[in-house]
């Protein structure tokens, strides 16, 4: 279960491209955009503060995964640290998408509105992803067997690839609607 995948870097990098490009155009009309630019560009240092959090989650995760069941206390400190990460990466996606909707409630652009909507709500999918990823080692600290804690890790992967797919196809629309208005999404 990697979280931290290329495709999501490049939908994140295109979200930011986009974005970079809206701020210096001026995104459409309305008498609030230079306030919603702002707020976007707030909410996309709280994207990249959460993939760094997420980053070093998932680095733990791994060595966590790999640390020999003979050192099983070892690995539940790894999976302290990188639940601590998963929790600073959540509270981060969360910060990005509330500044992404706040932004979309100004008087802005109408399809600039729609399209930090989708960006909103991606990232409380996102969110909510991380917040499901950190049961993998959370289910390391608290099993007491091994058939228990390969069970719990099988289930939560399926639902973080469940999240995974909810914010991707998000992402997408994000993608198409600033595809389908290249006079208002400029290069």
């Amino acid at each position: 279960m990697n979280i931290n995948n290329p495709r999501k870097n490049s939908l994140i990098a295109l979200f930011l491209l986009a974005v970079a490009v809206l701020a210096c155009k001026g995104g459409g009309a309305g008498k609030d955009t230079e306030k919603a630019n702002k707020l976007v560009s707030d909410g996309n240092a709280a994207v990249q503060e959460a993939k760094n959090h997420l980053t070093a989650a998932e680095e733990k995760k791994t060595k966590m995964m790999a640390t020999p069941v003979s050192r099983l206390a070892d690995a539940r400190v790894i999976a302290a640290g990188a639940i601590a990460d998963y929790d600073r990466a959540n509270e981060k996606a969360k910060e990005a998408a509330a500044k992404y909707d706040e932004a979309s409630r100004l008087q802005i652009n109408e399809k600039f509105r729609d399209y930090l909507v989708l960006k909103a709500k991606e990232f409380n999918k996102r969110a909510d992803l991380v917040a499901t990823a950190k049961d993998t080692p959370q289910a390391l600290i608290e099993s007491t067997n091994r058939s228990s804690f390969a069970n719990r890790v099988t289930s939560n992967n399926a639902k973080v690839d469940a999240l995974r797919k909810e914010a991707d196809d998000l992402a997408a629309q994000a993608d198409k609607l600033v595809k389908d208005n290249p006079n208002i999404f400029k290069d």
